[in-house]
């Protein structure tokens, strides 16, 4: 049987991240987070996608140790919060994430908005590579005149963008920007929020692979090359949300999905928490 969980991608500073993640915004409930961490990381997932701002990150340490799992198997993405991008903030808050998440290093860091001080942000990111806390640093929300500022000035460049990708947004500006710079695309909002149950077209392909909406969506952005952190609350969907290597999109469904006239769920980047 084919295991997506297995596939990696190679990113531009030749350190490899698994393709498909598990997403753990509003993983809150210590007990419930615990559970569903530990059935993803034995149903094989080896990504788990946090960020500062979910303050979840003392939960996945707790199931990390609660799970049989070498720590080099895993791979550990977290970001850093708006309010601190500010160099020495940043700086307190790289290591406050280590302690929290009980790890030696962080295999992945983001700056989690691009704010004002974005840059002081990314400062610290480097340094923290080169003082071997992270292995690999990138961004998340960057638009394309982000990404080209970050490239024009950075000594480390990011190995990934996270962004808002779906079949609702295909934000093909900033995939592209991405792509020139040889930067991988991670889609977060992947199954719209749940909006995806309310689309025709989605619906439509649904139900001609006999697959649900949410799948629809995920097999939109494996299809694309994109690294997906689909994120559950109920431990059954962690598999169901990796069966999507029995069918593929053809042209004609790209087509139909292409014709979802696109919106933006969740904050503009050019105008949030500045």
């Amino acid at each position: 049987m084919i295991n997506i969980l297995n596939e990696k991608y190679i990113m531009n500073n030749n350190l490899e991240i698994p393709k498909v993640g598990l997403g753990t915004y509003k993983l809150t409930n210590e007990l419930e987070g615990v559970e569903l961490i530990k059935a993803a990381i034995t149903a094989g997932y080896r990504l788990i996608d946090t960020a500062k701002v979910y303050e979840n990150h003392k939960i996945i340490a707790r199931a990390i140790k609660e799970c049989d799992v070498k720590r080099k198997d895993l791979f550990i993405t977290s970001k850093i919060w708006n309010k601190d991008h500010k160099y020495e903030d940043a700086k307190l808050a790289i290591d406050t994430i280590l302690n929290e998440l009980e790890l030696d290093y962080i295999d992945l860091i983001l700056v989690h908005w691009p704010t004002k001080y974005r840059n002081e942000c990314y400062k610290a990111l480097e340094e923290a590579v080169e003082e071997g806390k992270v292995k690999s640093i990138g961004v998340s929300n960057y638009q394309k005149h982000h990404i080209e500022e970050l490239i024009s000035i950075c000594k480390i460049k990011p190995v990934i963008n996270q962004i808002e990708l779906h079949p609702a947004l295909r934000n093909q500006e900033v995939v592209n920007t991405c792509k020139k710079h040889n930067i991988l695309v991670e889609s977060w909002g992947t199954m719209i929020r749940g909006k995806c149950f309310e689309i025709e077209q989605i619906k439509k392909l649904a139900l001609k692979y006999n697959k649900s909406e949410p799948q629809i969506c995920l097999r939109w952005a494996y299809q694309n090359g994109y690294v997906i952190i689909p994120k559950t609350s109920k431990p059954s969907r962690v598999v169901e949300n990796t069966m999507i290597y029995d069918f593929q999109l053809n042209d004609e469904d790209i087509d139909l999905i292409n014709s979802i006239n696109e919106f933006r769920d969740g904050p503009d980047p050019d105008n949030f928490n500045f």
